[in-house]
């Protein structure tokens, strides 16, 4: 048999599969939903009673030759950088991209798509690209816009700063005012003063 043939029967074969788990997990959240072998004296799985849960035996395997791989026939390979990616063989193995940031992954779906190498767990590697790169715009876009209304923020704080110092330097001003009287009200009141010492010194020399 070829290996798309095998493959065909790997796909047929786990619809067909059921899921093996033990059959407390069902009914008790402390009991893990995975794979034990029943060992119980009157276990119904053991026994393979009907309407029981399906035991694990010989047949639910994939075929040796494709046992492993992908629905596509490639071997899974995972990356993590550029370098590692640069190693793949197009032909035989798919990349299988791990948890990295937007930035470093766009790289890679990039590079991806410029050697035709498989991505095998991104569905469409044009869209994705497409996708990240609207986020990065997007984001771009938004930070300029908080920039904007923080530039804005902090002219109105000067400005209100400045209307403030002046305001304040107006009344000041206007206190100073109050306080000290002006040149004119000073000549007249010195004037008054000279007037008056001449009345005095006058009827000093009448007297005499």
């Amino acid at each position: 048999m070829t290996n798309e043939r095998l493959l065909e029967l790997k796909k047929k074969n786990k619809k067909s599969r059921s899921k093996f788990v033990v059959k407390e997990s069902k009914f008790s959240a402390r009991v893990k939903s995975r794979w034990r072998f029943p060992r119980g004296k009157h276990s119904k799985v053991r026994q393979m009673h009907k309407g029981r849960p399906t035991l694990v035996s010989a047949g639910f395997r994939s075929p040796r030759a494709v046992r492993g791989l992908h629905s596509s026939g490639l071997e899974f390979a995972t990356v993590n950088n550029v370098k590692e990616l640069m190693t793949l063989n197009p032909e035989k193995q798919g990349a299988l991209i791990s948890k990295i940031g937007n930035k470093k992954k766009l790289d890679l779906l990039k590079l991806a798509l410029e050697k035709k190498i498989a991505v095998l767990n991104v569905k469409n590697v044009a869209d994705a690209i497409k996708k990240i790169e609207d986020s990065f715009s997007a984001r771009k876009k938004l930070k300029e816009e908080k920039t904007k209304v923080k530039g804005k923020k902090e002219e109105d704080k000067k400005k209100r700063a400045e209307e403030k110092k002046k305001k304040e330097e107006g009344e000041k001003q206007s206190k100073e005012e109050k306080v000290t009287p002006s040149g004119d009200s000073l000549n007249k009141d010195q004037e008054e003063v000279k007037k008056q010492k001449k009345d005095v010194e006058k009827t000093i020399i009448k007297k005499q």
